[in-house]
This record gives structure tokens, C-alpha cells and sequence, in this order.
């Protein structure tokens, strides 16, 4: 039964608690904690779901014929999967993070059938091109792999990125471009050296240019933010304050604010740019998301969408592109101002290929814009730490996976605020990934509803684990920070049951707040009760 023809699953893949042991001895495991990046893939022409188990260092194979995943097979591959895709019906690349390989794996006959070195930190692959080619995003050097699929022996080709950690991948609709979101792209902020300005105590480099009677204050140091004046006012008790570094944030060509809109442009790219240590016509890449183009592999960039890309899809219908991520205000002074309100989460809408002026909207729209107390009915609306976004094949909505608040959002086609669908599970759950189908029809939790935030689902604790069998007999029951889910699987038609299996060896904790030392192995059976009404 080909995956067209299914109900929709909606795969939610639930990071594991850093308790989760590999197969190999106590004393030499190591949690690396690599974050997913794309963790699950339905196989397209089979009736398999891959899923990579990255504390275990293992591609789980299962079989969704019936509609209820059911274990197949689990095949030994490189230190820490993070990503895996499928190129065809019986093969599937899995990218090992801490190994820096790819596995090769023989889907039909469960095994690795060859290994390929990549550069440091592989985080994703795609196929995409005619010839077909496999690109391998490497983030711990920046670049790009592109291997021949019909040829692993052959020397890839290297693309050099200008970006901090390049992750996550997609692909147009007809698979002529491929799309690379920088994780730590960066929101076109720097500093401005300040420091202290007596004797000895000068910083040689950056130069004090805080301080400099060049700057728009005069060499004024701390600078005000608010006009004239400083908000909250300065307590004269304290005396004088001490002279602090500033950070600027790029608007436009050559114009660099402060959080008092004052242009410090002329000292940091402009003609007195000398006095910052810099050259003049300096400037900072705000590239968010690389566009690859397979014919030639040329690169161009979209820009200034976000502080850190976390996850990318593409709407089917059209190619247009989606990214979310986080907006951090870290050019703001004084927590008075930021008032609880660090960063936004946001989605941002860009037309195909890139070229046009992205639509970017806040992902937590009913949260107030001030205020560091929010009711608990609106946190669990919220969604943090955005880390993979899904289109339904008729481009009508997509969802985002919330891995902080473990929960998902959905964001219809025409680009209303979001609402929640899904609630916040226990402390510790997060959601990572998840793909669809191409659906038939929503029940109504799913149904879009006039201006109304429906009430989110609520999944007691005591359901993510409904039966525990151990082999030891050291304890009968996992500890607490042992009960998230590896994956969830939910169906259109209703809900389901997952079967996970959880492997947990004695270890020992790195973390200074769970210092317990465990002996035990167990195999959980998770059941979902999800009631829509």
C-alpha cells in the first residue's frame, strides 16, 4: 500500500532524556546530546518508517502497513544519528553526527553496506539534481558534501558556506534547488569595545571607542537608552557607574544602532571605522538560509529572517519556503526593558528561490508584549525552541514541532496567527520531528476555527508510560527523567499505539541535579490516550 493512499500520520519524535545509554560499557558512554535534525522519514513506494535512535546509535526500521507502526528491524550505525533519508524504496542515508560518516543502509536487508567520512559535524542530507546527488551538511566546517550516489568512491565536491553551522535541509518541489538553513546565523548585532579608560586598565583591543568624542554621545560612557536619560533611572547612591562595551545592531547599509536608535554607523563600517578596529566598509553576514542551485552549484543567500534557523520545509504546491527559529534582543539593555521577553519564536514565509522579501510573524502572537507573568492557560499556547516544520501535501497548513514547550503548532496557508493543537507534555518531553501524508480528511481539533484558540489536548502523565517490563530486578520501574517518549505516532483516524524500547546500562550522570547511578534495562510499551472532543 503506497504512503498516497494512506491516512494521514502525523510522527512526532520526542527527544530522549540525556539518561539513555548506547550498547556499549558504563564507564566509556558518553552523551553527546546531538540535537536531532531530521530524525524520522516515511519511505516513499514501501510501507517502512525509519527513525534514528541517537543515544543508541541505531536506525529503527518500522513497518505502518496495519496503520500502528510495528518494529522491524534496528541496524548498528555511526556514533549519535541525528538525520536519515530515504534515496529510494531500499536504501537509506543516515548522517552520524559525533562519527562524521554517513550510513549507507540496505533497507530490505537491514544492514550498512557502506560507510562514508565526512567533514566535522554532519548534520543532514537530501537528494536533489539531475544527475541525482546526495548534499551533506557539514556544520562544524561550514560547508556543503555533495556525493554521487551511483558512485560512494568517487572524491565529493565541497561547497564553502559563509555561516555559522549549517543544518538543516530541503529541496524544491522539482528538486533543481536546495535550501540550507544556518542554525546560528546571527541578527546583525556586534560590539562597540568600551571598557575602562584609566592607566593601565585599558582594553588594547577593541579600541574604548564607546568612549570616543567621535561617537554620538560624545565619548558619554555608560550610554544613555532612553533620549537623554537612562530607563530605569541610575540610582545616585551607587555612585558613578563604570564605562561599559555597547552593542549595535545593523538596519540598513552602513547604519548601525543602539537601543536608543542613536547611528554609530561612521565608527563601525564608515569612514572613521578605524576607531572601532575595523576597516572601513566592514560589515557582518546575516545569511539565514543558503540557496543552492544543482546545476552549478552556485550559492546566493536569504538574509536577515532570524537570529537562529532552526528548521526549514518547503510548501509542495508552489516551493515557497519556510523557516523558523528564534529572534533574540540581545542589543537591549537592562532586563527592566526586556521585561521577560528575550526572544521571539517566528516562522518566516519566503518565495520560491528566495528572491523576494520574506513575511515573517510571530509564532506565540498571543503572548503580551510586555509582562514577565503569563497565566499558565497561555504558556501552554506557546511554542519554544522550534525545531522541524512540516507541509501536508496539499499546501494548505504546515506544523511546527515545539522541542522546549513539547508541543505543535499548526499554521494554515493563509498566514493567520498560529494555534496550538497539541499541549505541553512533562518537563523534559520535546518534540523534534515529525513528517506527514498526504491527508484526506482532519478531525476537528485539526479544523481551522473562526479567531478561536481551541483548548489543547491534555495527555496525563501516567499515559507516556502504560506498561514496564524490566530485566532487573534492581528496580521495576524507570526513574522519572527515563518516561519520554522516543516517538509518538499519531493517527487521523484516531490515536494509536507506539511501541518504543528503551535500553537503559548503568551509567553515570554528568548532570550535578540527577546524580543516580542506574542498573537496569527496560522495555517500555508507550500508549498515547488522546481523546478528541
Amino acid at each position: 500500500m503506497s504512503l498516497t493512499t494512506k491516512s494521514v500520520f502525523l510522527l512526532l519524535a520526542l527527544s530522549l532524556c540525556s539518561g539513555l545509554s548506547g550498547q556499549v560499557s558504563a564507564d566509556s558512554w558518553v552523551n553527546w546530546e546531538s540535537p536531532p535534525v531530521h530524525p524520522l522519514e516515511l519511505v516513499s513506494g514501501s510501507d517502512l518508517l525509519l527513525a534514528t535512535n541517537t543515544a543508541d546509535s541505531h536506525l529503527e526500521i518500522y513497518n505502518i502497513s496495519s496503520g500502528v507502526p510495528v518494529p522491524l528491524m534496528s541496524v548498528p550505525v555511526g556514533l549519535d544519528p541525528v538525520s536519515v533519508r530515504a534515496r529510494n524504496a531500499t536504501e537509506a542515508w543516515v548522517v552520524n553526527r559525533i562519527s562524521d560518516t554517513i550510513s549507507i543502509v540496505d533497507l530490505q536487508n537491514g544492514y550498512v553496506r557502506w560507510t562514508l567520512m565526512t567533514a566535522d559535524e554532519p548534520a543532514d542530507v537530501i537528494f536533489a539534481g539531475t544527475p541525482e546527488r546526495a548534499y551533506v551538511s557539514c556544520s562544524g566546517t561550514d560547508e556543503i558534501m555533495v556525493f554521487d550516489p551511483s558512485d560512494v568512491t568517487a572524491s565529493p565536491e565541497i561547497i564553502s558556506l559563509v555561516g555559522e553551522e549549517p543544518r538543516a535541509l530541503a529541496k524544491s518541489p522539482d528538486g533543481s534547488i536546495v535550501y540550507c538553513a544556518i542554525f546560528e546565523s546571527g541578527n546583525g548585532t556586534t560590539v562597540l569595545g568600551g571598557g575602562f579608560d584609566i592607566g593601565a586598565n585599558v582594553i588594547a583591543f577593541p579600541p574604548n571607542v564607546v568612549n570616543d568624542p567621535a561617537g554620538p554621545y560624545g565619548g558619554v560612557n555608560p550610554p544613555p537608552n532612553s533620549n537623554g536619560e537612562f530607563e530605569p533611572p541610575i540610582n545616585p547612591s551607587i555612585g558613578t557607574p563604570p564605562p561599559v562595551a555597547l552593542i549595535v545592531k545593523k538596519i540598513d547599509q552602513d547604519v548601525w544602532v543602539d537601543d536608543n536608535g542613536s547611528d554609530w554607523g561612521d565608527l563601525v563600517s564608515g569612514p572613521q571605522a578605524g576607531l572601532s578596529g575595523r576597516q572601513v566598509g566592514w560589515d557582518l553576514a546575516d545569511h539565514d538560509v543558503a540557496v543552492i542551485d544543482t546545476t552549478d552549484n552556485s550559492v546566493t543567500y536569504i538574509q536577515s529572517l532570524m537570529n537562529i534557523c532552526m528548521a526549514i520545509g518547503v510548501r509542495p504546491t508552489d516551493g515557497a519556503i519556510s523557516v523558523v527559529g528564534t529572534e533574540a534582543f540581545n542589543h537591549i539593555r537592562y532586563e527592566h526593558n526586556l521585561n521577560g521577553n528575550f526572544i521571539d519564536v517566528l516562522h518566516a514565509m519566503i518565495a520560491p528561490g528566495g528572491a523576494a522579501i520574506a513575511q515573517i510573524d510571530d509564532l506565540n502572537p498571543h503572548l503580551p508584549a510586555s509582562g514577565v507573568s503569563v497565566p499558565l492557560d497561555q504558556q501552554l499556547l506557546s511554542i519554544g525552541d522550534p525545531r522541524a516544520i512540516v507541509w501536508n501535501a496539499a499546501g494548505t497548513e504546515a506544523f511546527v514541532a515545539g522541542k522546549g514547550s513539547g508541543n505543535v503548532v499548526r499554521i494554515p496557508s493563509t498566514w493567520v496567527p498560529v494555534r496550538p493543537v497539541s499541549p505541553s507534555m512533562n518537563r523534559g518531553e520535546s518534540s523534534t520531528c515529525w513528517s506527514t501524508s498526504m491527508p484526506r480528511s482532519l478531525p476537528s481539533i485539526f479544523r481551522p476555527a473562526p479567531s478561536v484558540v481551541e483548548r489543547p489536548i491534555t495527555i496525563p502523565p501516567e499515559q507516556w508510560c502504560a506498561r514496564v517490563e524490566s530485566s532487573s530486578t534492581t528496580h521495576t520501574s524507570p526513574p522519572e527523567w527515563a518516561r519520554s517518549p522516543v516517538l509518538l505516532a499519531m493517527s487521523m483516524r484516531g490515536p494509536i499505539a507506539w511501541r518504543g524500547i528503551w535500553e537503559i546500562r548503568r551509567e553515570r550522570r554528568l548532570h550535578s541535579s540527577m546524580s543516580a547511578t542506574w542498573v537496569c534495562r527496560f522495555r517500555v510499551f508507550l500508549r498515547v490516550m488522546i481523546s478528541i472532543r
